[in-house]
């Protein structure tokens, strides 16, 4: 419990007020001695309980931070997870190389083989003013005719500034006559860990310790950056069978994090005899739609205009959450505030979802459900007209 302290002014007007009472200075104006040493000594006070509260604050789990958590933390043999490197792999199909020109793997064909190309490891990718580098993290061969692949990335640097959104890697160190882009954000590197997730990490672990129970799962998750939550479906194949939905911060779980949390589960014993880490259920969409310029809008000005109305979309179905619902009213809205005044009205044409066409309304998720690009086909997942 904090220590309730008094300013300097209510220390000082308790203090001449006693004087006054208590003793035979009548003399305690503005200027006088008394009134001087009684306002001195008070300041020292101050900073004497201003040192004590703080100390006392950083004495108790649910107040400490910075250094005197990490010092509870050790009490307990905790430590914050720090310095990880943002990544994604070839099976997020996040990062894209393509080219428009010939074939992909005339710009990197495989010496070994001319049937297919491959994209070395090392290859530099970083956003635009070159603040920001990835790198291939693993040789990725595929067939000479192809268009475009994914490839696997991780940060050269360790720390959260190394997450990025969508579409901010889009120089690299290979061909000039092939593109690169990142179609997801990527959002699981870590600086520090957080004093309230390594507070969540302290104060369960005695509860954890025995194993067995459902606070060893969830501790055993925490600190995966781009998880907010997990959800234990207890019974889901059967007695004695778990599994643990993972809710991405964005709209889609790393195949590096799922991983990570499937190994954390088999070491922190049965909460059931059987754990699984599972991704949502994902609702893949597409969307079509019509820009109708106003007359005399140039043709670069509604390309720009069509480039926002992309972000926008991607951003508004980033925040329907897990389980949320899809309000058509709230995404009109988030189109036409992308667009300027160069563009007089917005049609919706349509909507896929997981390859189906669905009337243009709202739609409700289930509980278990998260809408996120469809990007298995050649065809974008947006496609603006």
């Amino acid at each position: 419990m904090a220590i309730p302290l008094k300013t300097i002014t209510q220390m000082n007007s308790d203090s001449l007020r006693y004087l006054a009472k208590n003793t035979d200075i009548t003399y305690l104006a503005e200027g006088s001695i008394a009134k001087a040493l009684v306002e001195t000594t008070n300041r020292e006070i101050a900073r004497v309980g201003e040192y004590m509260a703080a100390v006392q604050s950083n004495t108790f789990l649910d107040s400490a931070s910075g250094p005197y958590l990490d010092v509870i933390g050790e009490m307990f043999g905790l430590r914050r997870i720090s310095d990880i490197k943002a990544s994604t792999s070839v099976s997020d199909r996040n990062v894209k190389f393509s080219t428009n020109i010939g074939q992909l793997g005339d710009s990197f064909p495989d010496p070994a083989n001319k049937n297919q190309g491959v994209i070395p490891a090392g290859l530099e990718i970083s956003t635009i003013d070159g603040t920001i580098t990835y790198y291939t993290s693993e040789k990725t061969y595929f067939e000479r005719a192809r268009k475009e692949v994914f490839v696997a990335v991780k940060a050269k640097n360790s720390g959260d500034e190394q997450n990025i959104g969508r579409n901010k890697l889009i120089t690299h160190t290979g061909p000039y006559n092939v593109t690169v882009t990142n179609e997801q954000p990527i959002a699981n590197g870590l600086t520090r860990e957080t004093d309230s997730n390594f507070r969540f990490r302290i104060s369960n672990n005695l509860v954890a310790t025995p194993t067995g129970n459902e606070t060893a799962i969830r501790l055993s998750i925490a600190g995966n950056p781009d998880i907010v939550d997990i959800k234990l479906n207890e019974f889901a194949r059967g007695a004695g069978t778990f599994d643990a939905l993972l809710v991405p911060a964005g709209n889609t779980v790393s195949k590096k994090t799922l991983n990570t949390v499937q190994i954390g589960i088999e070491q922190s014993a049965a909460f059931g005899i059987n754990g699984r880490a599972i991704e949502p259920n994902y609702m893949k969409f597409k969307i079509s739609l019509r820009l109708i310029p106003a007359d005399g809008s140039s043709l670069g000005v509604v390309d720009t205009n069509k480039l926002n109305t992309k972000n926008a979309i991607l951003d508004y179905f980033e925040t329907v959450p897990l389980g949320g619902e899809l309000i058509i009213n709230r995404l009109r809205s988030a189109i036409i505030g992308a667009t300027d005044s160069n563009i007089k009205d917005i049609r919706i044409l349509e909507i896929c979802l997981n390859d189906r066409p669905h009337m243009i309304r709202n739609i409700k998720l289930k509980p278990d459900e998260v809408f996120t690009p469809d990007m298995t086909s050649i065809h974008s997942a947006i496609e603006i007209i």
